[in-house]
């Protein structure tokens, strides 16, 4: 797909107040790849396309909710596992458009062999904040 294509989607979103999910859709539910990035973050990515079908966010209001520093950041810890190819096309989904508008994914070099990448979340669309009681 190219990438003007995924700009033209639309997204949208749902949210269990009771639970505090909040799974965002960037394409038609469909059976896809699922990965943990954190206890809390999750996303399903199409293989074959190599595109984001959805971001699944757990305890969403406490992912939000800023630290007296900022935005709270997560170690992405789900893709240690993940053989090189893999990785990096994870990588790429989620550095890129649509996800990033939800996810602001950054390095940190801890060894030279063995970068590992951290997370916040971006502020949500507007739809989102009525829905969401936030203390952002």
């Amino acid at each position: 797909m190219a990438n003007g294509d995924l700009m033209a989607q639309k997204e949208w979103f749902e949210y269990d107040e009771e639970g505090d999910v909040l799974d965002v859709y960037f394409a038609k539910k469909r059976p896809s790849w699922t990965i943990e990035l954190t206890p809390n973050i999750m996303i399903s990515i199409d293989r074959e396309t190599e595109t984001a079908v959805s971001l699944t966010f757990l305890d969403y209001t406490e992912l939000m909710r800023p630290t007296p520093w900022g935005a709270r950041s997560f170690a992405i810890i789900g893709l240690a596992d993940l053989p090189l190819p893999e990785r990096d096309m994870v990588l790429a989904v989620l550095t890129s458009p649509p996800v990033n508008r939800w996810l602001d994914v950054s390095s940190v070099q801890n060894l030279p062999d063995s970068p590992f990448a951290v997370a916040h979340l971006e502020l949500p669309p507007v739809e989102v904040q009525a829905l969401v009681p936030l203390a952002v």
